[in-house]
């Protein structure tokens, strides 16, 4: 009956590390996850609503051709307004 115990004992040793083991991977999992929101963030900080809006559009996968037409409609629009600015500040 010792051998028997010793071996149950044994067995739930394994099982609390694997137990263990299982929520650090999920924990490391998360932290990922959030790093790479967080260099994204850090990444689309740097480009101008325009080309943000560009950047998200790619991020998130959107393939709809309608929305894709209407951001590339905003960022035309957007982009001819900031050149507008540009020559009237150069005049």
């Amino acid at each position: 009956m010792e051998k028997a115990e010793k071996l149950l004992m044994g067995i739930e040793n394994v099982l609390g590390m694997a137990s263990e083991l299982f929520n650090e991977v999920a924990r490391l999992k998360q932290v990922e996850e959030e790093c790479k929101i967080l260099k994204e963030k850090l990444f689309m900080s740097q480009f101008t609503r325009s080309e943000k809006e560009v950047f998200e559009l790619a991020l998130d996968g959107l393939s709809s051709s309608k929305n894709g037409r209407m951001v590339v409609q905003r960022t035309e629009h957007n982009f001819s307004t900031t050149q507008r600015h540009l020559q009237k500040i150069r005049r």
